[in-house]
């Protein structure tokens, strides 16, 4: 069986996919192929039992769906629409149908944003692994999907960490949207006491849009911060994760980026909640949030905060944030920390 897997973006979902796409393979499938958006072939590239990752530019538009179209359509590929949107529909429909669509619960989540009904939504990862069902296949389980980085990732961390002695905590303090950003001050006087009561390491992850607020904490914490943002691809900032002791940031997708490399994240939620699928899943990872009523106010924290006090996240305070990491390294502690 060869499968055809479509999913365009974006990172958290990407990641998300890797273990499936795995699982498929470890089925298998005799070849495996992903079709995704240019900026996450170098992700898909790294993961075991991927054969194919087939690229769409970023200005590919419908003419780059037609010339993947016409390349595939011939190859008797099983295809899977792990996006649900109107490029993939339009894409399977190219290739001869989608054998399995990803289920996007529009309307649970519509309720749950604007009249707050209970929804019972599976987790994005339990709704990847589903769509195996539609290939006759057993549900997922164990430890599939971990990155296999390249030598020359693993070479270049080594090189960038050498002159470092001590632990590292690994910290991206952005996120796409600004709605689901723990304060910059937070941040950094978390930091601050961590770095002066352990003596650990920081390094600090993001994209260019994201430089702002590393650099300022950067300059009020000092030697102990190694500031990588905007310098790394995904699989170098997977491999920069990977040596730290545990992932410090918000809900993003190098939030999801740190468990796939088996790194115990701790996840400050803000406008998005559980029920939309993607709170961390390690056994050892922890998120920090508010009870309030306005919980949640839109799907991705894309929305202005209709308050204007973005109370979610600004008043989650930094105590709370440094107790669950205390909690982490002892190894105790709840998972979820409710915050009035």
């Amino acid at each position: 069986m060869k499968v055809l897997v479509i999913r365009f973006s974006s990172l958290g979902d990407c990641v998300l996919l890797c273990p499936f796409l795995s699982h498929l393979k470890a089925q298998g499938a005799s070849d495996v192929t992903i079709v995704t958006k240019a900026q996450n072939v170098e992700l898909f590239s790294a993961v075991p039992g991927v054969d194919r990752v087939v690229g769409l530019g970023k200005n590919g538009g419908m003419r780059g769906l037609i010339q993947i179209a016409i390349s595939y359509k011939s190859r008797d590929y099983v295809v899977i629409d792990a996006h649900n949107n109107w490029r993939s529909r339009f894409l399977s429909r190219q290739l001869g149908g989608a054998s399995a669509r990803i289920r996007k619960y529009y309307g649970a989540r519509v309720g749950l944003i604007l009249f707050k009904w209970r929804a019972d939504i599976p987790s994005v990862k339990e709704r990847y692994s589903d769509l195996g069902r539609f290939l006759s296949l057993p549900a997922m389980h164990g430890d599939q999907g971990q990155l296999e980085l390249p030598a020359s990732v693993e070479q270049r961390v080594s090189e960038i960490l050498a002159p470092y002695e001590g632990d590292f905590i690994a910290v991206a303090p952005g996120s796409r949207w600004p709605m689901k950003r723990w304060p910059e001050d937070r941040y950094t006087e978390l930091l601050k006491r961590i770095c002066d009561q352990h003596g650990f390491n920081v390094m600090l992850l993001g994209d260019d849009t994201d430089e702002a607020v590393s650099l300022a904490i950067e300059w009020a914490i000092g030697p102990k911060v190694l500031n990588l943002t905007g310098r790394t691809g995904i699989l170098e900032a997977a491999g920069f994760i990977e040596r730290s002791i545990c992932f410090i940031g918000n809900d993003s997708g190098l939030m999801h980026l740190a468990e796939i490399m088996k790194v115990p994240v701790i996840a400050l939620f803000g406008p998005t909640v559980e029920a939309f699928g993607y709170y961390p899943s390690l056994p050892e990872s922890k998120v920090c949030e508010r009870n309030l009523s306005c919980r949640p106010c839109s799907r991705n924290g894309s929305r202005w905060c209709f308050k204007g006090t973005q109370e979610c996240l600004r008043e989650i305070p930094v105590d709370a944030v440094e107790g669950a990491f205390h909690d982490l390294l002892r190894g105790e502690g709840p998972r979820r920390y409710v915050l009035p």
